[in-house]
């Protein structure tokens, strides 16, 4: 179900009643209106009168324009009336209960719906009645609402109700992708490799530690990861510097494998050296 709303900044009712009545077998509905919902001069003149008792003012709207669609469903024709019928009814009683409402109802598309001219003051109201877009919001969450628990057999998609646990914000997609970096990150390169493939680019600036993501600066501090980040770096210094303690182990061991090596060949050459000179000596005698 889908439910739009247009507003109208000047007094063309005739006009929207022409347009909404355009189909023949449009069904016609008046709410706080005396006047025959099929005679349209009736109808006009009516919201012409009522919209004489708020104050001209430029830009400000004298009516609004509503839509009330429900999605393709099962239900036959008939059931479909019905049932938006009441849903229209319950919609006015929360959104314009004491407004001039005109509805039509329209079975010319795939999809059955409902259109509304609404009066933009109450009956005989001095004062423009505008929906905030949170109001509004609230309405359709309502109505909704009550559809899923009133006519299940329609089996609507639902487009104001949504789980919004379900999906993620790309800042919150972000968040997660860096703890996860963090976590797994157990050297300089894999850090690397990980920040490539997730493309992410990390920046330093004074104090202040970033990210670049999609062409976009994110603060670790303000996501809220700057101590999985330090902590991530600090453990990649430690690995770092084992390493470095170990590389400077391994070329002392090998120098001084390599000294005793020299020497053990000195000495084995002295006493070759030794040894030759005392065969010498005793060819001599």
């Amino acid at each position: 179900m889908i439910i739009k709303s247009l507003s109208r900044q000047n007094k063309s009712f005739g006009a929207l009643y022409n347009y909404l009545t355009r189909d023949e077998d449009s069904r016609l509905r008046g709410f706080n209106l005396y006047s025959d919902p099929y005679n349209k001069r009736a109808v006009t003149k009516e919201f012409l009168e009522n919209s004489r008792y708020l104050k001209r003012s430029r830009g400000k709207n004298y009516y609004y324009h509503e839509i009330i669609s429900l999605s393709k469903n099962s239900l036959n024709q008939k059931e479909q009336e019905q049932i938006l019928s009441d849903l229209t009814s319950k919609y006015i009683s929360l959104r314009a209960e004491n407004h001039l409402t005109f509805t039509a109802l329209h079975t010319d598309k795939e999809h059955t719906h409902i259109h509304l001219m609404i009066s933009a003051n109450e009956t005989m109201g001095t004062k423009r009645e505008r929906l905030s877009k949170k109001d509004f919001s609230t309405i359709q969450k309502e109505l909704e609402t009550y559809v899923t628990e009133m006519y299940p057999e329609l089996e609507q998609t639902k487009h104001y109700n949504k789980d919004l646990s379900k999906f993620k914000s790309k800042k919150e997609e972000l968040i997660s992708t860096l703890e996860e970096l963090f976590k797994t990150s157990t050297s300089k390169d894999l850090f690397e490799k990980h920040c490539k493939e997730s493309d992410l680019a990390f920046y330093v600036r004074g104090k202040t530690h970033g990210v670049l993501y999609e062409g976009k600066k994110y603060r670790l501090k303000t996501l809220g990861v700057l101590e999985s980040y330090e902590t991530c770096m600090k453990k990649q210094q430690h690995q770092e510097n084992s390493q470095e303690q170990e590389q400077k182990k391994t070329a002392q061991s090998k120098e001084n494998t390599d000294k005793i090596r020299a020497k053990r060949q000195a000495m084995k050459e002295q006493r070759e050296a030794r040894h030759e000179e005392s065969r010498e000596k005793t060819r001599d005698r």
